[in-house]
């Protein structure tokens, strides 16, 4: 049975819709306010988890940590109705859950406060790793980004303990660390953002052009690619928003347009939703060129709801 774990961030996000943002002592009268759940991990886990088609034999399982409050009983109650493993979500005593606070424009921009919170304290033990991977296999994959402190030594224990199993990772937010060439080329399937992608040229010194245009991001996301573990599915994506995104296996580079959107609502959350979509296709030993296509359409449904988990489509609502 394939499997996809999710390493990361529960956050319970408090969310102000407001036409422009307050400058320094400015006050201004906001639209209104939501509660919503988010955090980057917990948003893979449910998009890996209804990306998945309805028959699939794919585990999709969570690790990390909430506090003892409402904010972290929630979040783990959206990823048991997702249907996704919660036996490694641990509750941390004496600490808060994830807060973001969230200001969303009426265009659809948004802007992010994160209170690590629980978050903070995930650390794995050498034995807490043993125990979490030990039914993982060949081919499985691990989702990671950067909401929890310990992303590099997950990067780094897994390649040493099991070097089959696909690390897929976001560098958010932002870590100069990531473009040390040692932990590059322990990433197999990497998923960036444009000024990501420029941040990692730019420290690498690669030489590609980092200005927006379709040419320049399909040629970085090959000298990207290029930086990757070369075995298993060694891939590089840069998503660029409303055009589309560009990637690159070691066969060349490819770039799909973005599908069409009249209504955009709210964007928080639409790229977990294109990483998790990416690889619960790829899981499911879809294609890469088909995964991206499959994950364009579901970030497009997600950018027009509001919320970060709650707006992540189910597979039946892409087919």
């Amino acid at each position: 049975m394939p499997s996809i774990t999710v390493v990361g961030s529960l956050n319970y996000d408090l969310v102000t819709y407001t036409n422009k943002v307050p400058g320094p002592g400015e006050t201004y009268q906001a639209i209104s306010f939501e509660n919503h759940l988010g955090g980057k991990g917990l948003n893979e886990a449910l998009a890996a988890s209804r990306l998945s088609a309805p028959n699939s034999t794919t585990n999709i399982r969570m690790v990390g940590n909430i506090g003892e409050d409402s904010f972290g009983k929630e979040p783990k109650q959206a990823l048991v109705d997702s249907n996704v493993n919660v036996d490694y979500v641990k509750e941390i005593k004496g600490i808060s859950s994830g807060v973001a606070v969230i200001l969303v424009e009426t265009n659809g921009e948004n802007r992010i406060l994160i209170t690590a919170g629980a978050n903070g304290e995930l650390k794995p033990t050498e034995e807490e790793y043993q125990s979490i991977f030990s039914e993982t296999e060949d081919g499985d994959y691990v989702i990671l980004q950067n909401e929890y402190p310990d992303t590099f030594k997950t990067i780094s224990w897994l390649k040493a303990n099991k070097p089959r199993v696909n690390i897929a990772y976001n560098p958010s937010p932002f870590k100069e660390e990531i473009a040390d060439p040692e932990i590059m080329k322990q990433i197999d399937l990497l998923i960036v953002n444009e000024g990501e992608a420029a941040d990692i040229a730019r420290t690498l010194n690669l030489n590609e052009k980092t200005e927006e245009s379709v040419d320049n991001m399909k040629k970085l996301a090959s000298a990207l690619q290029r930086k990757l573990h070369q075995s298993n599915c060694s891939s590089a994506i840069i998503t660029m928003g409303g055009q589309g995104c560009c990637y690159s296996t070691k066969e060349g580079a490819s770039f799909t347009p973005a599908s069409k959107v009249e209504n955009i609502v709210d964007t928080t959350g639409a790229g977990d939703t294109f990483f998790g979509g990416i690889v619960s296709q790829l899981a499911q030993k879809s294609s890469l060129q088909d995964a991206v296509s499959f994950a364009t359409k579901a970030s497009a449904l997600a950018i027009q709801r509001k919320g970060a988990a709650e707006g992540i489509p189910w597979f039946n609502d892409i087919k």
